[in-house]
């Protein structure tokens, strides 16, 4: 059987790029426009090379999370789209099943864009380490950087973090489908419904009847989330003030990650994102 998913990937570029764009490249545009009118304060005076190379990396990592967020924010919205636009009725002509669509949706959203912000903030991340190291000490601080040197460190660590993103979407995928489907079965009161009766059902389960495994299973989900980009921070600390190999640090730190999909927290959020999963396929089948 073929897979329509690069098909309906490029329909999402096609109908979003406007926005992914705006939202990957405003911010480190914005940034370096208002540098000139800033003052640059609290920045080390030592190890220009590890200041220069954090820089680098909060760059990256602060645009992924942008994009990330926005994309977080539109999903449920999403569950409703080709129904409002009547669009529905034409995908559902086609060979392809409203299960390839919704995969397609989730991908280009909720992975691919944030992984192209995250690349946009990679690419601005050397301009506005120069450009803030120049505001704080003038050219003579930028040419006293071995930026060769950050490159090198740079590369192994920014690969970490983008392989990272995959499991990041694994962990997020219980909350996108749960809320998607709550959107689509419920429309515009399926976000509010989830999210406040599931405090209130939490809260009153902890407080009330001192059961607290709800609370600990979403503190130990929400772990996860930043265990997936980054496991071991202490490990990177040690790392980059010794001679450590960063590749071999990065792989290993990836290899704990993946490790982390194969315990049974993880199989449970699966069998959560499953049943959303399922919910917001029926919906489409259904509205045709």
């Amino acid at each position: 059987m073929n897979s329509h998913i690069p098909t309906l990937l490029l329909r999402e570029w096609m109908q979003h790029k406007r926005g992914w764009l705006i939202t990957a490249f405003a911010p480190p545009l914005l940034f370096l426009a208002l540098l000139p009118f800033g003052q640059v304060q609290g920045m080390p005076s030592e190890h220009k090379e590890l200041v220069a190379l954090a820089i680098l990396m909060v760059s990256a990592s602060a645009v992924f999370a942008i994009c990330l967020l926005v994309a977080l924010f539109q999903m449920p919205g999403l569950a409703r789209r080709d129904v409002q636009d009547r669009s529905i009725e034409f995908w559902l002509s086609l060979p392809g099943r409203p299960s390839e669509s919704l995969a397609a949706t989730v991908l280009a959203h909720a992975w691919l864009a944030p992984l192209g912000g995250a690349i946009v903030g990679t690419l601005f991340g050397l301009p506005i380490a120069m450009s803030l190291l120049a505001a704080k000490g003038g050219m003579s601080e930028v040419a006293g950087v071995n930026w060769g040197e950050v490159v090198a460190a740079a590369l192994p660590l920014l690969l970490r973090g983008l392989a990272g993103t995959l499991p990041l979407l694994l962990w997020l995928t219980p909350l996108i489908f749960v809320l998607m489907a709550a959107s689509a079965w419920l429309k515009r009161l399926g976000v509010p419904v989830v999210l406040v009766g599931g405090l209130v059902i939490v809260l009153v389960l902890n407080r009330v009847y001192d059961i607290g495994w709800p609370i600990e299973a979403l503190i130990a989900w929400k772990s996860q989330l930043s265990l997936a980009i980054l496991n071991d921070a202490p490990g990177l600390k040690d790392a980059l003030m010794s001679d450590t190999n960063l590749w071999v640090w990065a792989m290993q730190d990836f290899g704990r990650a993946l490790a982390q999909l194969a315990s049974l927290q993880f199989l449970g959020w699966a069998a959560v994102a499953a049943a959303g999963f399922a919910l917001v396929v029926a919906k489409r089948s259904r509205a045709g």
